[in-house]
This record gives C-alpha cells, sequence and structure tokens, in this order.
C-alpha cells in the first residue's frame, strides 16, 4: 500500500509541472537597446517578448517588410510585456510575466524571466521574438523595432530557455550593431497614425477615411494629411483671399506622408470640378504650402480633396 501510495504522490506532483518552462531575458554582456540614434533607452519603453502567429516558413520575411503596427498587432502572441498589468491568462499563476527593464543594470538593458509557460499556448522549439516600442504606452511610441535569433525558442517542459542579445540577433524592423539593437521610426502611414490617435487595434467607421467624429468638417484622411487631432475641433489650414485683382487659394500638402495626395480642385458651378494648377510658396520637413491664383474676371470655387493612395 506504501508503494501504491507513494507512487500516486508522485504523479501528483508530476502533472502540473509536466508542461511549464521558463524563458529568460538578459541584455547583459550584450547588445543595448536604443534609439535610431544609437541613444540608449530610457526607463519607459515597452519591451515584449513572444511569437507572430504566421507561416514560419515566411514569418521572417513578412514581419521585415510590414510597418503597420496594427497589422503586427493582429498576429502577435505574447508570453510577457515590461508594462504593469500585461501578460497573457497562461501566465496568471506564474511570477515572471512582466519584466523588468531598462534599469539592470543601466539605460538601454533589460532583464526578466517569465515563468509557467505552457507548451499548449507556445509550443517548444517556437521561435520567439523581442518588441521594441521606444514608449511605456506604444500609443504613443515614435520608434519600434522587431529583433530575433536562432537560439530564442520556447523553452521545453521543465526547461529554461535564455533569450540573450549576445547571440546572433537578426532585426527584422531595426538594426544590429556590434554593442546595439537600434530602433527604426515608425512609418508613416494612415493606419499608423489612426494607431497613435485612437489606440492599437481600434476599429469601426470612427477609424475611417470618411469619419468627422469631433465634428469640425474635416474627415479623417484631412486630419492625417494636415497633422491635425481627430479628437479637437481644428480650423481648416487652407483658405481663400482676395489678392486685389482676383483671389488666391493656399493649402497645404504633406511632404512625407507616402500614401495620401492633396489636390486642388476649381469649379464655376459647384458641379462640375477640375485640377487647379498650384505652385510652392514656402517648404519645411513636413509640408508645403502651395497657392492657386485665380485670373481677375474669373468665377471659381475651390476646394481641396484627400486621396488615399498605395505608396
Amino acid at each position: 500500500m506504501k508503494g501504491f501510495s507513494l507512487l500516486l504522490c508522485l504523479a501528483a506532483l508530476a502533472v502540473p509541472m509536466a508542461q511549464a518552462g521558463t524563458v529568460t531575458l538578459t541584455s547583459a554582456g550584450g547588445r543595448q537597446f536604443t534609439d535610431s540614434k544609437g541613444k540608449a533607452l530610457l526607463a519607459g519603453c515597452t519591451i515584449r517578448v513572444g511569437t507572430f502567429n504566421l507561416p514560419e516558413a515566411t514569418r521572417d520575411q513578412t514581419l521585415s517588410t510590414t510597418t503597420d503596427l496594427n497589422q503586427l498587432k493582429s498576429w502577435f502572441k505574447p508570453l510577457a510585456e515590461g508594462a504593469t498589468g500585461s501578460g497573457t491568462a497562461q501566465q496568471v499563476a506564474g511570477s515572471g510575466n512582466l519584466l523588468r527593464t531598462n534599469d539592470f543594470p543601466a539605460a538601454g538593458e533589460v532583464f526578466g524571466t517569465v515563468s509557467e509557460i505552457n507548451a499548449a499556448y507556445m509550443p517548444t522549439g517556437t521561435k520567439l521574438y523581442v518588441w521594441v516600442f521606444d514608449a511605456s504606452d506604444i500609443q504613443q511610441a515614435t520608434q519600434s523595432g522587431i529583433f530575433t535569433a536562432s537560439t530564442w525558442t520556447a523553452p521545453p517542459s521543465l526547461g529554461t530557455t535564455p533569450i540573450a542579445t549576445s547571440a546572433a540577433v537578426q532585426a527584422l524592423q531595426g538594426e544590429t550593431l556590434t554593442t546595439q539593437l537600434r530602433l527604426a521610426p515608425v512609418a508613416a502611414s494612415y493606419s499608423n497614425w489612426t494607431w497613435k490617435k485612437f489606440g492599437p487595434g481600434a476599429t469601426g467607421a470612427g477609424v475611417g477615411f470618411s469619419a468627422d467624429t469631433d465634428g469640425d468638417g474635416l474627415q479623417n484622411l484631412a486630419e492625417y494629411a494636415w497633422g491635425l487631432n481627430p479628437a479637437s475641433r481644428d480650423a481648416s489650414p487652407a483658405s481663400l483671399a482676395a489678392n486685389g485683382t482676383g483671389a488666391t487659394f493656399t493649402f497645404k500638402s504633406p511632404r512625407a506622408l507616402p500614401d495620401v495626395e492633396v489636390i486642388a480642385e476649381c469649379s464655376a458651378d459647384l458641379k462640375t470640378w477640375d485640377p487647379a494648377p498650384s505652385t510652392v510658396i514656402a517648404s519645411d520637413a513636413s509640408y508645403e504650402t502651395r497657392q492657386c491664383v485665380a485670373p481677375a474676371g474669373s468665377r471659381c470655387f475651390y476646394r481641396v480633396r484627400f486621396q488615399s493612395v498605395t505608396p
């Protein structure tokens, strides 16, 4: 009876532990995380550890060419991140679902242990990725990076896998240098603008091109093109003024947004609209200020049309 009782006891001990593994992330002796110019990230950035639900054969290539943060988020399957309250239901019982970041032992360095990893959630051998943002609130991030290595894999049962930045790290987004893992600026796109203005993963009519949630008469695509806030009533940067002999129509056109065009149009009857020639009268890093001149004696109503384009 003692042998039978002991066997049951051993089995009871083994069952809950059989699928539990641990991952340890460390930059000790390895590369620091920095911004795109090489400045070490300060406390307050977000470090995410997990994988992406994509076919293994093409996953890395897909990640290296996809800059849409909302799309990346929809694919991401997390183990943990360096932010209070994060983690997954599968890690609730573990003590290591949160990472201690950017203070071990200095800015730009990370350390953390993710425990109680269930093989049913993250199968042994699954390739792991570290997704880094330069802000504690990823909605406000201006830079990000995705890094991986062949040795970064989900651990076996009762095993521990180190994720060390001293490994042969590949930057799928960002840059790998001898002593640094550099982030890259978040790509300029309408989707990434909605990430920042409405929140990661926001959906519905309110984030569409034609929505005007603040009721200022400017649709979202116009707010995006002109760098405005869709949550506050803004004045239009376009204006019409008399010039003595006729009228001038002035508007701004973005220089660094590859997926939107601002087109000036003119109509004599508010029914038929034609492109209106314009010239650049001022320019800075973000915008060209353009102007259309209506000839004296002509009848012309002006407007700007915003067109989404594929880069």
